[in-house]
């Protein structure tokens, strides 16, 4: 499906980073109840923006450093409005409410990208690209998960993520709680990762000692989480 088939489109990146002008981030939650293109790229960039903040060991970047990104990210910004709203974009025919939209567009979709890079990925390599023995991440790609959902284990050194988007919420009353599985005969071991979903998408650390864990399992279970599991997985990772 072509993104031009919908004129808002280039609105996913600001709505995504929260970077809408007062008032209009819940007139285009409104409207992607309503457009599945618009829809379909909350969630692609949504999965992209968890994978980049995910991809490097989470760390705090000094004031000085975040100051010194936004301020060429604005500034960036600034030029491109100030040379119009086809700075960013090859020569095509508008309408006139797309021509519109775009004016009123305070972030510019390549602005958005480069503040995702700058303070995802770009921030992690410039705090932490000096150590050479920094631990490489590995991604687990989880071999079971709901129809439409997408999943997986970003594994660096002794730390572990489980990353979801387009995952349902669970039942109400009920919470997603994450188990290790040591394929042993004994039941799997509960954790304290207890977690939900905003618009399908979580990033959850999982706790506890992953050496001889066969599984990552995630059930639904009732609010404060159980000693057994009560339900079939809804996803697994295998480990090895």
């Amino acid at each position: 499906m072509s993104f031009d088939t919908c004129p808002r489109i280039d609105d996913a990146g600001s709505y995504v980073l929260r970077a809408m002008p007062e008032g209009e981030w819940e007139g285009y939650l409104a409207h992607i109840a309503g457009c599945q293109v618009c829809a379909d790229k909350v969630a692609e960039l949504g999965f992209v923006a968890d994978g980049l903040l995910n991809a490097v060991p989470q760390l705090t970047a000094p004031p000085e450093i975040r100051d010194r990104v936004m301020a060429v990210v604005r500034a960036e910004s600034e030029l491109l409005l100030a040379a119009g709203p086809m700075a960013d974009r090859p020569i095509e025919r508008q309408s006139a409410r797309r021509f519109t939209l775009q004016r009123l567009r305070p972030w510019p979709a390549s602005v958005l990208a480069s503040a995702l890079l700058a303070l995802g990925v770009g921030g992690g390599a410039l705090l932490v690209g000096g150590d050479e023995s920094a631990s490489p991440t590995r991604t687990i790609a989880c071999s079971d998960a709901p129809a439409g959902a997408r999943c997986s284990m970003r594994v660096t050194g002794d730390s572990t993520r489980l990353v979801v988007a387009s995952l349902p919420a669970p039942p109400e009353g009920r919470i997603y709680q994450v188990w290790l599985d040591r394929a042993n005969g004994v039941a799997p071991e509960p954790t304290e990762a207890l977690f939900s979903v905003r618009e399908g998408r979580a990033s959850v650390a999982v706790p506890g000692d992953l050496r001889g864990v066969k599984r990552v399992l995630v059930t639904d279970e009732p609010q404060g989480g159980s000693e057994v599991p009560t339900r079939q997985p809804v996803i697994v990772a295998r480990m090895a």
